[in-house]
């Protein structure tokens, strides 16, 4: 798993990818652990909501043999986790609940505050999800207080996961934000990439190296030379720029903050709790806005 930096106009600390795979586990089994697939009539629930595409999916009298929910529990956990099947195991008339957005809601429905904020590191770091800087102080006592329930990991002496650091860079000043980028974004943060600095991508184009053949040499050489032209500028001038743009993306639930802590969700908001609440479809319905 990837690390996870968090920089600053003025530093830069990172987090272990081994702590991040950890963080992305904790997520997963809080979720498995609601669903509860062993209790009586979970499995039959949300065997009502597996596609038919599903491989998991089975006939409607599979629930009257004797014995089928165990190992089709056991099935479902390893599907959950890590979304094969070839189709959506949780949908709802058509729309694909995703099971990681599930799992981050229901980390986020009932985790403490260290479980919330590895939550959103884990799912975010990779959008370059951020903290203000007057909130920076807040975002590390959340990180003691990880370290002291052991909700995070501190590691050894000689090879420490790095939460300590990181809580020392976020206290250091509280002027300026800290971004997070993981170690597979090769140009880190900032980049010409976060903001309107690069040209905007052709439509109908997609934007891939499959796309990029797609270009016109003149389209290319914009590309190619508005790119060189970033690194002309200096680390200030690119952090305007790209800092600016993420300020602009308030919609899109990237800033980390103490005012809509305990109220943010991801996408429908849907947890495991309300697929095995006795008035799931209702919720669902509600959340799609279909009837139920």
């Amino acid at each position: 798993m990837s690390r996870v930096y968090f920089t600053s106009p003025s530093g830069t600390a990172e987090l272990k990818g081994s702590e991040r795979a950890w963080l992305g586990s904790l997520v997963n089994d809080i979720a498995i652990g609601a669903l509860s697939l062993n209790t009586q009539g979970n499995a039959e629930q949300m065997l009502k909501f597996v596609d038919p595409a599903h491989y998991l999916y089975l006939d409607p009298h599979a629930p009257k043999r004797p014995g089928w929910q165990a190992p089709w529990a056991a099935s479902y956990k390893t599907a959950f986790g890590v979304g094969m099947g070839g189709a959506p195991l949780v949908q709802y008339q058509g729309h694909d609940l995703g099971t990681f957005t599930v799992a981050l809601n229901t980390a986020l429905t009932l985790g403490n505050d260290p479980i919330k904020l590895g939550a959103r590191i884990h799912a975010q770091c990779e959008l370059n999800c951020w903290v203000d800087g007057p909130d920076r102080a807040w975002m590390a006592g959340i990180i003691d207080h990880g370290l002291e329930i052991g909700v995070y990991r501190r590691g050894s002496e000689d090879d420490p996961q790095g939460w300590e650091q990181v809580a020392e860079l976020l206290r250091a000043r509280d002027d300026e934000p800290v971004v997070l980028y993981d170690s597979i974004d090769s140009e880190g943060f900032p980049n010409a990439h976060v903001g309107g600095w690069m040209p905007a991508w052709p439509e109908g184009i997609p934007e891939t190296h499959a796309g990029w053949d797609l270009l016109t040499d003149a389209q290319k050489q914009e590309r190619d030379d508005r790119s060189e032209a970033w690194y002309d500028l200096t680390e200030p001038e690119q952090w305007v720029i790209s800092m600016s743009a993420l300020r602009e993306k308030k919609g899109h639930g990237l800033q980390i903050r103490p005012d809509n802590w305990t109220r943010y969700h991801f996408g429908h908001g849907i947890s495991a709790l309300d697929l095995v609440a006795s008035d799931a479809e209702q919720r669902l319905s509600d959340a799609f806005g279909v009837p139920a």
